[in-house]
């Protein structure tokens, strides 16, 4: 892999490589054309994404012939930037962007494209990232075929390499939701980074793919002065502070915390709010828990782990959970001011939403219904109900004035 960000790739990046004969490698490789419409080369270029991806990720450079032996054989040692023939560099990665989405499944997450005008012609490289949803499969054409690559090349993976990339998934699935259920475990304690005010506590967790995995601390970890600033916290931030899991920042009146935002190590972030319950001006005996506050914060933290997530560089897929704690026998109402005479209770004190799998690099407005409103109406069906109150002819809208 080219150990530079690809949109700072300029001709003199291309000719290091010819001029240092770096060799081909599992996460490099050399073509020297572009894969034309026909269906046996549009299949080849899918194998070889797919191989990378399934394999740790890497660069595919296009453009670039290599050496031949005393044989004539190919020795994978970048020769010279032979290039290739594009008037408008732009429709042609649209292209293969399309081809990439459309022929491989699950879609690969964070691909990137660049174009860079050499002597000899254009030289296009793409970025693979290591994938983070494998095993992914070449469907083009009927295909179904999964591959793998090492330092030669790519090959088709066996059954059992098959199996273990999707046992990879699944205990990752598992090792995120065995994180969320201890989280919500600890705030039902009373033993989370602060003590939260309120009877019933929501989290909500961004929690980045690669949040899991090994890693060794090889400097200090902090967060930027104006990452600082613009962390977005529940009800308003008042204070922050370093703490044993990384940066903290509370939203409190006097001593009473409403609510807070963990930034961990890892990447995870966790948005707690202890607000989105309280006593209704007509019924001050009873504490009663307003969805439509609970729906908008999701949409405020989720935009803010975005923003702060993509500043950082950060393309890796997304897990999103939804988490209530101190729930037991307290109605859901549409608002604080609107009465539900189908308001139901649940017997639980405690509920963890399954997670949500988002591709950040698929671009997506606000209030994210795509992304979001399955946790919206999963919230409201813990509350008796099909989904979220908050819909005009089937569009979620979770920021209207409800009357």
């Amino acid at each position: 892999m080219l150990p530079i960000n690809l949109q700072d790739l300029n001709p003199s990046h291309i000719q290091s490589l010819i001029d240092s004969e770096v060799a081909e490698s599992q996460t490099l490789e050399y073509k020297q054309q572009l894969p034309s419409g026909q269906s046996e080369e549009k299949r080849e270029f899918l194998y070889d994404i797919a191989a990378m991806a399934n394999s740790g990720g890497g660069d595919l450079v296009y453009g670039i012939v290599d050496r031949r032996g005393e044989g004539g054989q190919a020795t994978g040692i970048a020769e010279r930037a032979s290039g290739v023939k594009l008037s408008n560099p732009q429709p042609e990665i649209d292209r293969l962007a399309n081809l990439i989405r459309d022929g491989i499944e699950p879609r690969i997450s964070g691909i990137v494209m660049q174009a860079v005008n050499c002597p000899g012609g254009d030289v296009v490289v793409i970025r693979v990232p290591n994938s983070w949803n494998r095993p992914h499969m070449v469907t083009i054409g009927g295909v179904n075929k999964f591959f793998g690559r090492t330092a030669t090349g790519k090959y088709p993976m066996s059954v059992d390499e098959i199996s273990r990339a999707f046992s990879g998934q699944r205990e990752l699935g598992e090792t995120i939701r065995r994180w969320r259920m201890k989280r919500v475990a600890l705030i039902a304690r009373d033993r989370g980074p602060v003590s939260l005010s309120g009877d019933v506590k929501t989290l909500f967790h961004v929690i980045p793919a690669s949040a899991f995995s090994s890693s060794i601390l090889r400097e200090s970890w902090k967060l930027s002065e104006e990452d600082q600033r613009r962390i977005y916290v529940p009800k308003g931030i008042s204070s922050t502070r370093y703490n044993a899991d990384g940066f903290l920042a509370l939203g409190q009146a006097g001593s009473a915390v409403y609510g807070y935002t963990q930034v961990f190590r890892s990447g995870i972030i966790e948005y707690a709010d202890a607000q989105c319950s309280g006593r209704r001006p007509i019924d001050r005996e009873h504490t009663s828990i307003f969805g439509q506050e609970i729906e908008r914060q999701m949409v405020s933290c989720y935009q803010d782990a975005v923003t702060r997530l993509r500043s950082q560089g950060r393309t890796e897929p997304l897990y999103l959970g939804l988490s209530l704690v101190g729930i037991s026998g307290k109605p859901f109402y549409v608002s604080l001011m609107h009465f539900n005479p189908h308001a139901t209770t649940t017997r639980r004190n405690t509920f963890v939403s399954a997670e949500v799998y988002v591709d950040v690099n698929e671009p997506e407005e606000r209030p994210y219904r795509k992304t979001l409103l399955p946790l919206a109406d999963t919230l409201w069906q813990l509350a008796g109900r099909e989904g979220s109150p908050f819909k005009t002819k089937g569009v979620w809208e979770p920021f209207k004035e409800w009357e």
